[in-house]
């Protein structure tokens, strides 16, 4: 099991880097940091689609992400709220749903 601890400003760059780099990082209201992605349907349907397929993995893998649905963008962000940031579980979790996006 993996040890579920934030990982460094460093440490995130890096991961963020070597294994999803079309994904971002960022800070909510509160200051934790997140990493992210957006999907940009075609239509209303096809993003809700894409919403049922990311929940399945997530289920699947026991690990949720934030999913926003504005219209035909669905934004999915991750980190994990007991280690109150990004861990390399999140950063794992990005990498196995990367392939949804495409």
């Amino acid at each position: 099991m993996l040890e579920k601890k934030s990982l460094s400003p460093e440490e995130l760059s890096i991961n963020i880097n070597q294994m999803i780099p079309k994904w971002k990082s960022g800070v909510n209201e509160k200051g934790i940091k997140f990493i992210e992605r957006v999907h940009h349907a075609k239509k209303f349907m096809e993003g809700i689609e894409f919403v049922q397929k990311v929940a399945q993995m997530a289920e699947d893998n026991n690990h949720h992400p934030d999913i926003f649905i504005n219209y035909k963008r669905i934004t999915v962000r991750y980190w994990t709220h007991s280690a109150g940031g990004v861990t390399l579980a999140d950063v794992q979790m990005a990498q196995k749903i990367d392939v949804l996006f495409e």
